[in-house]
């Protein structure tokens, strides 16, 4: 089994650390700098992950006992996913380190990542190579894990209630001279944020600001009064779609980069969640017939 956790360390009160591995996942992007996958050359198939053997699974009945729930609580997800996307919840603070380790080996890295950092919150997201199980720890204020879990959903719960810290009584601020577009684009943007929050949109208000012309000073002005609201998502496939919430509750700014860093489509939804972070119920039918795969193949050892 190997020894390197990539992303977290996973032995409850330990300190985070990144050193020496490739940093991608929660907690690990900064807030200018964003890493990529390559490119694909082909198309990308499912493959199980490197899997402990059958004798490793023995001797933590524990895991075995998890990856059983997560079944059930993938099927069950996958038949009842709604538009409420509230995810089954699986807790790991009994766990082991090393059980803890043996089961984050057998459930891989997915592309989403994200955290949420803002007063009194510090939690961060991992999705694993099965779409839909989510690999959470909460942060205590000396940044040690104080709690791990999973989740199954379309997307974790702390993402739906805790991205908007702030008050959503937004008054629209003074407006400097020589702008172009911001102005108009924020009043937009508040009055549409303002319907979201009496009755939550099912699809997004979306304003593309590849398409409309809009000076630095407009840039400016809106990324200022917008701000940021402590959300943080990151999905790594064909390039990298930068998701973050911004001060005002239900306005994401969702940014897609191509493989070079260049960023090739700059948008603002306004929306419970933007559906690039989210996992559909295809994907939970699938990952339930993958872990079933995984089990067989870690019992066939």
């Amino acid at each position: 089994m190997s020894g390197d956790i990539p992303l977290f360390d996973l032995a409850k009160g330990a300190v985070p650390s990144q050193a020496g591995v490739a940093q991608v996942g929660p907690g690990s992007q900064g807030e200018d700098g964003l890493r990529y996958m390559r490119m694909p050359t082909e198309m990308d198939t499912f493959e199980i992950p490197e899997l402990p053997e059958a004798q490793e699974l023995a001797m933590y009945p524990e895991v075995g006992q998890i990856l059983l729930d997560l079944q059930s609580s993938l099927e069950k997800g996958a038949a009842n996913l709604s538009g409420a996307m509230s995810c089954a919840r699986i807790n790991l603070d009994h766990l082991s380190n090393d059980a803890c380790a043996l089961l984050y080996q057998t459930l891989g890295e997915g592309e989403v990542a994200a955290r949420i950092e803002h007063a009194g919150l510090n939690v961060r997201v991992q999705e694993s190579v099965l779409a839909g199980v989510w690999w959470l720890q909460q942060l205590d204020a000396d940044k040690k894990v104080a709690h791990q879990w999973l989740e199954v959903g379309a997307v974790p719960d702390c993402l739906l209630t805790d991205s908007f810290p702030f008050s959503s009584d937004y008054v629209m601020p003074e407006v400097p001279a020589g702008l172009l577009n911001a102005a108009p684009v924020l009043l937009e943007l508040l009055e549409k944020a303002k319907e979201h929050q009496q009755r939550p949109f099912t699809e997004p208000h979306v304003i593309n600001f590849s398409l409309l012309p809009f000076s630095e000073e407009d840039h400016a002005y809106l990324g200022n009064t917008l701000s940021h609201g402590g959300a943080v998502i990151l999905s790594r496939g064909y390039g990298n779609c930068r998701i973050t919430s911004c001060a005002v509750p239900g306005i994401w700014r969702v940014q897609y980069f191509n493989s070079t860093d260049q960023l090739i489509l700059d948008t603002i939804e306004i929306i419970s969640i933007p559906h690039a972070a989210c996992a559909a119920r295809e994907d939970l039918e699938d990952s339930a017939e993958r872990l079933h795969e995984i089990y067989q193949a870690m019992m066939a050892d």
